[in-house]
């Protein structure tokens, strides 16, 4: 069933990411066949503050603290730009922008906190890009970030489109910077969306590297409100991204076979499979609390403490295994995706198949064993 999600309750009405506009049907899931033998005790014996300091610091800090960077980079690309736009100043623009994109996958699934106080995955990552709001915004010199017309014409989107698809070829895109009508109104749009971006991460990373993660570590409990809830949460919604909207909506899977080849994340700068696989690997470290400090303690912990079993094995070796099967399917899908989506959507919807497979593992094996609730907006039927 198509629908939209609510934002926040003043400012927006009706959005997730108007990414291919709605959340789509996962009614082909089946029934679930997930047995535990979770006791209450198990489940309280578990050490969930062990769990969320491990997260907290050694994944979700240092996933903003980079994507600060990355924005800040980016912004700093965007300067020396339009000081003097030439070949080398755009080549390295676009080198900055494909860097922070790719961070970016790995830190938008940890919209809680203080990314959730600013809606920090709408404003950053809303695609398809709208590519007449953007060039109207161009147009008229002005620009107000906090209209909702405004969503898709900014943040990573919108700078997807102003970097690689304005023109032909570089030498076509840098003439929209320099010789155009509109160049200077253009190197003006470009600046404040990197300069809003830059300042949404710096927000976002400046609280988690200060007070919030001891806030983040006290709220242990299981109930709707407390930390582990949230993660599991955003965990399992920033899956079905990634399932729905990254692979399934372009290759057709909700519209009865009809493609939309340009509605893939990153349409113009063509890297939406590395999106994809970087955002899969970043959501399955997440799930074994594994950084660049190691495996710390993760769900998957959580789930052998408390036995959750699927048809008498393991669910979290069944949850792995799944993991590794979709990660296999995606990586048959080839860049430009929206290239392959024309050529062999089979190829492609038979990804997002594999894909679904987890959805019903995490969303509803997964938080069934640890008695977590699903309290996002919710009626796919999975």
């Amino acid at each position: 069933m198509r629908k939209f999600i609510v934002l926040t309750a003043i400012a927006f009405s009706a959005l997730v990411l108007i990414q291919s506009c709605s959340k789509s049907s996962d009614n082909n899931t089946g029934p679930t066949t997930t047995t535990t033998t979770t006791t209450t005790a198990a489940n309280n014996s578990f050490d969930r503050k062990a769990m969320l300091t491990n997260m907290s610091t050694n994944i979700i800090v240092p996933a903003y603290t980079a994507f600060q960077t990355a924005a800040s980079n980016l912004d700093a690309a965007v300067t020396a730009f339009n000081t003097s736009p030439d070949a080398v100043k755009l080549s390295a623009l676009q080198t900055a922008f494909i860097v922070a994109y790719k961070q970016w996958q790995t830190t938008g699934t940890f919209e809680l906190g203080p990314a959730a106080v600013i809606n920090f995955r709408v404003n950053t990552n809303t695609y398809p890009a709208d590519i007449n709001q953007i060039n109207a915004n161009v147009s008229s010199g002005t620009y107000n970030p906090n209209l909702l017309a405004n969503l898709a014409a900014k943040g990573l989107p919108a700078l997807d489109f102003l970097l690689f698809g304005v023109g032909t070829d570089n030498t076509a895109i840098l003439s929209q910077y320099t010789t155009d009508v509109n160049a200077a109104k253009r190197k003006t749009y470009l600046a404040a969306l990197t300069t809003e971006m830059k300042t949404n991460a710096t927000t976002v990373a400046t609280a988690w590297t200060s007070t919030y993660p001891a806030t983040f570590i006290a709220a242990a409990g299981t109930d709707a409100g407390s930390s582990t809830a949230l993660l599991v949460n955003e965990l399992v919604y920033d899956y079905e991204i990634l399932k729905n909207f990254e692979v399934g909506i372009p290759a057709g899977t909700q519209s009865m076979g009809i493609t939309y080849p340009a509605k893939v994340q990153a349409y113009y700068s063509k890297i939406s499979v590395q999106l994809a696989t970087a955002h899969l690997t970043a959501l399955q470290n997440l799930y074994l609390g594994k950084s660049m400090q190691g495996d710390g303690i993760g769900l998957d912990d959580y789930l052998n403490k408390v036995n959750a079993q699927k048809a008498g094995t393991s669910l979290d070796a069944t949850v792995k295994a799944q993991f590794a099967a979709a990660m296999a399917k995606l990586q048959t899908l080839t860049d430009p995706l929206s290239d392959q989506i024309k050529s062999s959507p089979a190829t492609v919807s038979a990804a997002y198949t594999e894909c679904q497979k987890l959805t019903v593992l995490l969303k509803t094996d997964m938080t069934s064993a640890l008695g977590i609730l699903i309290n996002y907006g919710d009626n796919d039927g999975d």
